[in-house]
């Protein structure tokens, strides 16, 4: 059975949409079949993949709000190897076209269900806000891997995300995992994201990924020329950093399931 991944964190700029398309061409080079669903309004993983909005039929707010069938919203990314379920901006009315229906926390768990099968790994890129997007993002996965940025205010919005994924898991609205959080952005020239990054490791030890994504102007760049960083530079550190994160996130999740 496929595992539903979702990276949060509701701080922009935490790095969310390039570990997201990143990890899902990571998983591709180890033969992993992968789908990448962009889950966010601003349609960040659209846009970074090289997507306009005319480019396809459908996408994730048709398949929810008018119950077209997943397997028409899903779009080989030919360049990386995996399938995509590109965004749109009207999925900021989600919590009001879904008031009336039953269990709306479960709307995106439900679309996924028919297809989870198919695939080795499914990936949910988020917004950048604390709302019911993202809560129905966490009712879908199977694991939760948090962003965060070496800075005070992405340390804050992981601790309100941290809240929120337990009170969920109380409430029994989820069941997924909190599988690790992952440092992006670290530029060890910098004393204060040294700081952060050793107060990280204090704090959190084993949940805390030992490979960090520095910040490198080469994902950027990545991102302008619509695509993944481990295509536009195979050789750089990012990719390499993308590697390890990917093989660091496996041995994770079997860890967990033992």
């Amino acid at each position: 059975m496929g595992k539903v991944i979702a990276i949060c964190n509701p701080k922009g700029g935490t790095a969310k949409t390039s570990t997201a398309v990143n990890l899902a061409c990571a998983f591709t080079t180890i033969n992993k079949k992968v789908l990448l669903v962009d889950f966010d309004p601003q349609r960040s993983a659209s846009v970074a993949l090289g997507y306009e909005y005319a480019d396809v039929e459908h996408n994730i707010a048709t398949c929810i709000f008018d119950n077209v069938p997943i397997d028409k919203c899903i779009t080989p990314y030919l360049k990386g190897g995996f399938d995509v379920v590109l965004s749109s901006d009207d999925l900021v009315a989600l919590p009001t076209e879904l008031k009336e229906r039953v269990n709306p926390h479960l709307a995106l768990y439900d679309t996924l269900k028919p297809i989870v099968d198919k695939y080795d790994y499914i990936i949910i890129d988020t917004p950048a806000t604390l709302n019911f997007i993202t809560q129905c993002a966490l009712c879908a996965c199977d694991y939760l891997l948090i962003t965060v940025s070496c800075d005070l205010f992405a340390i804050d919005s992981m601790y309100a995300l941290i809240d929120k994924y337990a009170s969920i898991k109380i409430e029994g609205l989820a069941h997924c995992n909190l599988v690790g959080i992952i440092r992006t952005l670290y530029d060890k020239d910098q004393p204060l994201s040294k700081a952060i990054s050793f107060e990280l490791e204090q704090s959190f030890q084993e949940l805390l990924f030992k490979t960090c994504i520095s910040y490198n102007q080469k994902i950027s760049e990545s991102s302008s020329a619509a695509c993944p960083i481990l295509i536009y530079d195979r050789t750089s550190t990012a990719s390499i950093e993308y590697l390890s994160l990917c093989g660091e996130f496996i041995k994770k999740i079997r860890k967990l399931a033992n």
